[in-house]
């Protein structure tokens, strides 16, 4: 799956921390930490009012946080205020939102994950036949009504024995949790799967060779067979290791491509708008040769993009346009194989009736995007 040498870079800032995960020398992702609620996180919440017709509900989770579960990820019973909900947090907050809450908990492990009420078995498709139907087979076995599970691309470093005890510690977790969340009266935090550098190896499939390089104290509890933890103590690691450059190009609206063309990144409340720009490319009568060729580099580019800067939700690109439509096929072919190792779940839908391409990506984090979406409030308010 990982093309080069993996190698993450945390770096203490006044906020909290700040990572960047490198494949090869080159930054695939940023990523960022403070004190404020993560994904994954399990919290008791206290009920607090309906919103919208019943869209959800707001949730109280303690020290002065709060969170919105949406009617479509509660389990049975209608919250009415006053309710204590066992939840997990499924979307970090953003873009001024609360973070989203589900009761559909899941129990994640590096090559299992544990589902309470999943009622379903699904295995990564990284995993090959006839193995991956075999693994679908035993985890059918495991489950007792309404559990369900995961199986994860890490499964295939497993044996069956180590899969199958994956399992039963998820499930043994998840009776931990209830437990403790039985013994509380008042909202707050009830368990933390991962750390901040637990939770980056995690999304990245929990590579098997990969350095960390680090200025504060990591702790060792997490680390496996391949992982390396070197400590530079030194202020701004980031530019120890030149990333700097990298972090402000991700921050701006422009990335070049080649031969003079471009790509424009507007995030906007609804969806992200993503123009590619022809710049100076010559155009003639071998434009659609010109134009496929900008746009496999676009569609290249932006899945990089996607991933490097944490963006989420809808997402529209306009390419440039072609005389022939044929070529679209082969547009749409080229993006689809570049976001496939994106870690995030990405559907694509192909053009629209007005030329444009189509895309969601589930994000579950903050990333930088959220980064220039904050600074913009606060050059906004100096402003007026």
């Amino acid at each position: 799956m990982h093309e080069g040498k993996l190698s993450v870079v945390v770096d203490k800032e006044k906020s909290g921390l700040r990572a960047a995960m490198l494949n090869g020398g080159v930054v695939q992702s940023f990523y960022f930490s403070s004190e404020n609620i993560c994904a994954g996180d399990f919290y008791l919440g206290k009920v607090r009012k309906s919103h919208l017709g019943k869209m959800g509900w707001f949730l109280d989770l303690g020290c002065g946080k709060r969170g919105f579960l949406p009617h479509d990820k509660t389990l049975s019973e209608v919250p009415v205020p006053g309710d204590l909900r066992l939840v997990q947090i499924e979307k970090e907050e953003r873009d001024g939102k609360s973070a989203q809450l589900t009761e559909q908990v899941q129990v994640v492990s590096k090559g299992v994950i544990y589902l309470p009420s999943g009622s379903y078995v699904a295995v990564s498709h990284q995993i090959e036949e006839p193995e991956r139907e075999a693994l679908r087979k035993k985890a059918i076995d495991w489950c007792i009504a309404p559990e369900g599970a995961i199986i994860r691309t890490f499964a295939a470093r497993m044996n069956t024995e180590q899969i199958a005890a994956e399992f039963e510690n998820g499930r043994f977790q998840w009776e931990r949790i209830k437990k403790e969340a039985e013994g509380m009266d008042h909202p707050g935090v009830i368990f933390r799967p991962f750390s901040f550098i637990e939770s980056i190896l995690n999304e990245n499939h929990n590579p098997s060779d990969c350095t960390i390089y680090s200025n504060i104290n990591l702790g060792e509890e997490f680390l496996s067979g391949g992982v390396e933890i070197v400590y530079q103590y030194q202020a701004d690691l980031f530019a120890l290791h030149e990333l700097n450059g990298a972090y402000t190009s991700a921050m701006q609206p422009e990335v070049p491509l080649p031969g003079g063309a471009a790509l424009v990144i507007d995030y906007a409340e609804a969806l992200t708008a993503i123009d590619v720009n022809s710049g100076s490319a010559p155009t003639g009568i071998n434009w659609d040769e010109t134009a496929l060729e900008i746009n496999l580099h676009a569609a290249r580019e932006i899945a990089r993009q996607l991933r490097l800067r944490e963006i989420g939700g809808m997402i529209v690109i306009d390419f440039l346009r072609f005389n022939d439509p044929l070529y679209e096929k082969e547009v749409l072919t080229a993006l689809m194989g570049a976001v496939s190792d994106d870690p995030a779940t990405i559907k694509l839908f192909g053009y629209t009736k007005m030329g444009l391409v189509e895309l969601t990506r589930k994000r579950r984090r903050t990333g930088l995007k959220d980064r220039v979406l904050a600074q913009r409030k606060r050059d906004n308010s100096i402003d007026s």
